[in-house]
């Protein structure tokens, strides 16, 4: 019988037992489950203490210092959206949402938005900077699960599913809350690259003792990295929790600016 006392030996994608610790980094162990070959980090945020919400004059001025950080995206994201949906009028949702700078996109779109941040921090900023305000509950909690199923048009996860606990719970809870015909919008990093799979060779070669460029892939930090997908686990997963992708195909500086992430679209039937 496999042993429950260590979170990690079950797999997160497709619940199977017997993870094996495979890569050692620094601050943590990624595991890799020997049935689909799922890599994950031996950290859950659920664990750690809750995180201060008041903004500090050195917390304001870090979020500000790093505030036009990934910006760039932002529109070239919103363009991904209106490729296939209509945002006037639509109800959406953002997990994920940072400061919010995406929600005010959508509004601009004439869109309805609703945002979550589990940081209390960057919902702090958002309030204060923006007039937003963002939920601290996340996706699966009866907050939303009880009052807004089948309630939006669009959900956006924005460099996020790699970040949660539990992505499984997350994309469920994500289908249950969009309206039948509703979209997913999701980038996540994409395990596939040169970088991840010349680490994991050198990482094997050297007897874990040379991690190379994994240890910029997971993060041990709160709200860090805790897993990294390949398109086909990723697609996998959408399609199990209910959901049916859709192919995007950007083109030019969206392309270019994406070139190291897995960019989907998929609707609830």
């Amino acid at each position: 019988m496999p042993t429950h006392q260590n979170p990690f030996n079950r797999c997160k994608l497709c619940r199977q037992y017997g993870c094996i610790p495979t890569y050692p980094l620094n601050d943590g162990t990624i595991y890799r489950c020997p049935h689909c070959d799922f890599h994950f980090l031996n950290h859950l945020d659920g664990s750690m203490p809750e995180e201060n919400s008041i903004l500090s004059a050195a917390g304001r001025g870090y979020i500000e210092a790093r505030i036009d950080e990934g910006a760039h995206l932002q529109p070239l994201r919103l363009r991904l959206v209106q490729q296939q949906c209509s945002l006037d009028g639509a109800m959406t949702l953002d997990i994920g949402a940072g400061l919010g700078q995406f929600m005010l996109l959508l509004q601009q779109q004439g869109a309805t938005t609703r945002g979550i941040e589990p940081s209390g921090l960057r919902r702090t900023y958002a309030r204060d900077a923006y007039d937003l305000e963002l939920s601290p509950h996340l996706a699966d909690t009866d907050y939303w699960q009880s009052g807004y199923v089948e309630a939006f048009d669009l959900i956006t996860l924005w460099d996020v599913i790699e970040h949660v606990d539990d992505p499984r719970s997350t994309l469920t809870a994500v289908a249950a809350l969009l309206k039948p015909g509703g979209m997913l919008f999701l980038d996540t990093p994409n395990r596939d690259v040169f970088s991840y799979r010349f680490s994991e060779t050198i990482c094997r070669l050297s007897n874990g003792k040379l991690p190379f460029f994994l240890s910029h892939f997971y993060s041990t930090i709160r709200y860090g990295h805790k897993q990294i997908f390949t398109p086909r686990q990723i697609t996998g997963l959408l399609q199990q929790c209910g959901l049916t992708p859709d192919t995007l195909d950007p083109r030019g500086q969206t392309k270019r600016a994406f070139a190291r992430k897995i960019v989907l679209a998929a609707r609830k039937p």
